[in-house]
């Protein structure tokens, strides 16, 4: 069965309403992302008055039932599925990305499926295809600020790509869907259970790419390994900000593919740099297209292709406009997206000396990240005329890719005397920073750890590990003569 929230937030404390697929008898389970993999159980549900949907305790937990049967729904309007007010079931509950699972359930009680099974055992549950199918992501606001970093999940990309109910802002070649400039946030499939036209990762084919599991679910288990406390936010909280109030955080952070916002977005985090606050942004793509809320912020309107002239690089210092994408080739008769494999391309250092690669011993002229395919699916680059971004390693041109610009990351003032920017330049670093596999995992997770610890005053740390290669000498250093200018203050 399918579930969405009716709205992608909620502050810790309070309830939230959830719409419900039409003639359905479940029972609901809250789980948490932390630092494992799969979910883990956070609490049952509290029931609240309101709400089309009835209730009633049997064996000790809540079976409900929805009223009502499946019509036909579009893309660009609520759905208007029958809604029931609940709130987890426990006294204390952290700010963070949480996952509702309803499960359909006999006259009983009883689970009617493995995943019902697990989820009433409290057993551990991955949110991946099919079972995401079956779950809808709500992300609990903090009820005053309680870390020095503010982490935007972005709700608005996981809409972008949903093809569910006809459509989304791409063509959809699998479902056979048009393009479309305006969808509706009250639907299945802000995050998890979304129908998409992507191709499968071939690095990560376990989670679909614009889903919480391929993105923000990977960065969100290395904050927790590192012990570093976050309040978690969505793109709507950003752009009211009224519960968000960007002034009490040190940092905010960007991460996956951040790539839909609207003007008070980006107004809102200039001032928040221009104040002296930091941008950490491990996505890609990001900022890249203009977004409007209509409807009272129940659907998004895609305004334009992107920015006059590229101009979220004002703001970030980076464009996908300049950088590139490899998506794969789309062949209905040779069995759909082929060509899915990406050239083995890394970021070559250019500073090394720079803070931002304190403790990885990299080298000027050294690359890594090639043979984990850490640059791409996009990847964003540095515009032709200077705008005082300090590239701190870049990429070969990307040839054959869309757009075949190349790809940098690095640190970025916009402001004088302001805070700072680093942007890492591409979707997949959140996906190599977890891989317990990838060869560059060390690097990457000691230059989020050096970017994350430095924004927020922590003071530098450094782990060893000895499981993993520390760097790719795939190139010889470069020489004197080609050498960058010194990074200065940034």
């Amino acid at each position: 069965m399918q579930i969405y929230p009716i709205r992608p937030g909620f502050s810790v404390g309070e309830s939230f309403d959830l719409a419900v697929q039409p003639g359905t008898r479940f029972s609901l389970a809250i789980y948490a992302q932390r630092h494992d993999e799969n979910l883990i159980s956070a609490a049952g549900v509290a029931l609240h008055p309101g709400g089309a949907v009835s209730a009633e305790l049997r064996n000790g937990k809540y079976v409900f039932t929805a009223p009502g049967r499946v019509a036909p729904a579009r893309h660009d309007a609520d759905w208007n599925w029958p809604t029931v007010t609940i709130k987890p079931n426990t006294p204390s509950l952290d700010s963070g990305a949480y996952v509702v699972i309803a499960y359909e359930v006999g006259a009983n009680g009883e689970p009617l499926t493995e995943l019902g099974k697990r989820a009433a055992a409290h057993k551990p549950i991955f949110a991946g295809p099919p079972d995401s199918d079956s779950m809808a992501l709500v992300i609990a606001r903090p009820r005053k600020p309680s870390a020095a970093i503010a982490y935007i999940v972005p709700v608005n990309t996981y809409h972008a790509y949903n093809s569910t109910g006809g459509g989304c802002y791409y063509g959809d070649p699998i479902h056979r869907t048009q393009p479309r400039t305006q969808v509706t946030l009250r639907r299945p499939g802000g995050g998890l259970g979304a129908q998409l036209g992507e191709p499968a990762d071939p690095y990560d084919p376990c989670s679909p790419r614009q889903q919480f599991t391929h993105w923000d679910a990977k960065f969100i288990r290395w904050l927790h390994a590192e012990g570093i406390a976050c309040d978690f936010y969505t793109d709507l909280d950003l752009h009211h900000g009224t519960e968000l109030k960007l002034e009490d955080y040190r940092c905010m952070l960007s991460v996956g593919h951040h790539e839909y916002w609207s003007q008070e977005m980006r107004d809102y985090v200039s001032r928040f740099i221009a104040q002296g606050g930091n941008l950490a942004i491990f996505s890609g793509n990001t900022c890249y297209r203009p977004i409007d809320y209509a409807d009272d912020y129940t659907s998004m309107i895609r305004l334009a292709e992107q920015w006059p002239d590229h101009d979220e690089s004002n703001l970030i210092g980076l464009s996908y406009g300049y950088g590139g994408g490899k998506y794969g080739v789309w062949k209905r008769l040779r069995g759909g997206w082929i060509r899915r494999d990406r050239e083995a391309i890394g970021f070559t250092v250019r500073q090394a000396e720079h803070w931002v690669f304190s403790g990885t011993s990299l080298r000027d002229g050294q690359t890594f990240g090639a043979k984990d395919r850490l640059v791409g699916y996009e990847v964003d680059g540095v515009p032709p005329v200077s705008n005082g971004f300090v590239t701190l390693a870049d990429t070969v041109r990307l040839e054959g890719w869309d757009i075949g610009g190349a790809g940098a990351m690095g640190v970025y003032q916009p402001h004088a005397d302001g805070g700072l920017v680093f942007n890492g330049g591409t979707t997949d670093w959140a996906r190599v920073l977890i891989d317990p596999n990838a060869q560059s995992r060390v690097v990457v997770d000691q230059i989020t750890r050096n970017v994350v610890r430095r924004f927020i005053g922590l003071p530098p740390h450094c782990i060893a590990r000895e499981d993993t290669v520390l760097i790719e000498a795939m190139t010889p250093p470069i020489e004197p003569d080609e050498a960058l200018p010194d990074s200065a203050a940034v």
